[in-house]
């Protein structure tokens, strides 16, 4: 059986790139919340990679937004990555959040990236 939420970290210069898969929804919500601010505590950029995120759920998005918010309150850079195709992308787009990006290279080159709102 696999599990229902998982998570990767990739450490590169200057940033955090937290990959998570499997569904985000009320019960496993608080589990991204964890994994985001142990990644936001270094103070660096974090890219949340959403992917192979097959499920986002409200409560995943409010653990985004809090992300968010935490990120702008110390002037750090958060960036959300999930393809047009992917499941988290309608999730965030229908919540009328900023867009995000395709890839981690594209939120890595986006110095101009939109905090999301």
């Amino acid at each position: 059986m696999r599990p229902l939420l998982a998570f990767a970290s990739t450490v590169g210069p200057g940033y955090t790139a937290l990959t998570v898969s499997g569904e985000v929804d009320m019960s496993s919500a608080h589990l991204l919340d964890q994994e985001l601010r142990a990644a936001q505590a270094d103070r660096g950029t974090v890219i949340l990679d959403l992917t192979a995120v097959r499920f986002l759920s409200g409560a995943g998005v409010d653990v985004i937004l809090t992300a968010a918010q935490r990120a702008a309150e110390t002037g750090t850079r958060f960036a959300v990555v999930a393809p047009a195709d992917e499941p988290a992308h309608r999730t965030i787009t229908l919540a009328g959040l900023t867009a995000p990006a395709e890839s981690i290279p594209a939120a890595l080159s986006d110095a101009d990236h939109e905090p999301l709102t």
